[in-house]
C-alpha cells in the first residue's frame, strides 16, 4: 500500500499536480499512523493477555491454598471443640467435687493443650508481588485481603495466645503436680484429692477455656470467609479465562 502511494506521489510530482500530490501524501501519513496505532494496540493486547494468563495461574494457586486452609481449619476446629468439651467436663467436676476417677487421667491429657495450625499463603504472596490492584473485581479483591490480613491473622494471634498459656501456665503446673503426662493422651496427678481445693488450677482452666473458645470463633470466621471466597474466585477465574 505504501509503495502504491509512493508511485502516485512520484507521478503527481512529475505532472506538477501539487494539490493532488499533497492529498496523497497526507493519505500516506494517515495510513502510517493508523498502522502504528494498530500495531501498538495489538502489542498492548498481547501484553494484557500475558498478564491475564499469569493472574489466572496465581488465582488458581490461591484457590488451592484456600482449599488446604479450609481442611486445616476444619480439622483444628473439631479438635478444639472436643478439647473445650473435655475441659468443661473437668471444670464442672472440680466445682462439684465429684471427680470422675475413671476418666480424669484422659481428661487431664486434653486440657489446656495448644493446637497449632499452619495456613498457606503462597498464592496470596505471589499476587501481592504481582500487584493486588490487578484484580479487577473490587469485591473479591477486598474479601481476599480481608481473609489474609484479618481472619488468618486472628487465627494465628489466638493460637499464639493458647501456646503462650500452655507454655507458661499449664506446663509448669504439670511439672509440679503430675507424676506423668502425655500430650493429648493422659495425665497422672500426684494427688487427686488436693486438686479439688486447687483454685489456681480451676481458675486457670476457666480462663483457658475462654481463650480456646476465642480461637474456635477465629477458626469459624476463617472457614466462613473461605466459603464466601471460593465462589467469587471461581467466577473471577472463569472471566479471566474467557478473556484470554
Amino acid at each position: 500500500m505504501i509503495k502504491f502511494f509512493r508511485r502516485i506521489r512520484q507521478r503527481m510530482i512529475k505532472e506538477s499536480r501539487f494539490s493532488k500530490y499533497l492529498f496523497y501524501a497526507i493519505g500516506e501519513i494517515v495510513l502510517v499512523v493508523i498502522g502504528i496505532l494498530i500495531a501498538l494496540q495489538i502489542n498492548n493486547w498481547n501484553e494484557q493477555r500475558k498478564v491475564d494468563t499469569e493472574i489466572v495461574k496465581v488465582l488458581k494457586e490461591i484457590r488451592t491454598n484456600l482449599i488446604t486452609d479450609n481442611l486445616q481449619i476444619q480439622q483444628t476446629y473439631k479438635l478444639k471443640a472436643e478439647d473445650i468439651r473435655i475441659q468443661s467436663v473437668l471444670i464442672e467436676a472440680l466445682e462439684s467435687g465429684n471427680i470422675p476417677y475413671d476418666s480424669i487421667e484422659y481428661h487431664m491429657g486434653r486440657v489446656m493443650i495448644v493446637r497449632r495450625i499452619v495456613l498457606v499463603d503462597n498464592g496470596y504472596q505471589l499476587m501481592k508481588k504481582f500487584g493486588l490492584e490487578r484484580i479487577k473485581d473490587e469485591v473479591f479483591r477486598n474479601a481476599l485481603i480481608n481473609y489474609y490480613t484479618v481472619s488468618v491473622k486472628g487465627i494465628y494471634d489466638d493460637t499464639l495466645d493458647d501456646d503462650l498459656e500452655f507454655q507458661t501456665v499449664f506446663l509448669p503446673y504439670v511439672r509440679n503436680h503430675f507424676l506423668d503426662w502425655s500430650w493429648g493422651k493422659y495425665g497422672h496427678l500426684a494427688n487427686y484429692e488436693q486438686i479439688k481445693e486447687d483454685h489456681y488450677f480451676l481458675t486457670s482452666l476457666k480462663i483457658n477455656r475462654m481463650n480456646q473458645e476465642s480461637t474456635v470463633q477465629a477458626l469459624e470466621r476463617g472457614a466462613s470467609d473461605i466459603q464466601e471466597l471460593i465462589p467469587i474466585l471461581d467466577k473471577t477465574i472463569m472471566e479471566y479465562d474467557q478473556g484470554i
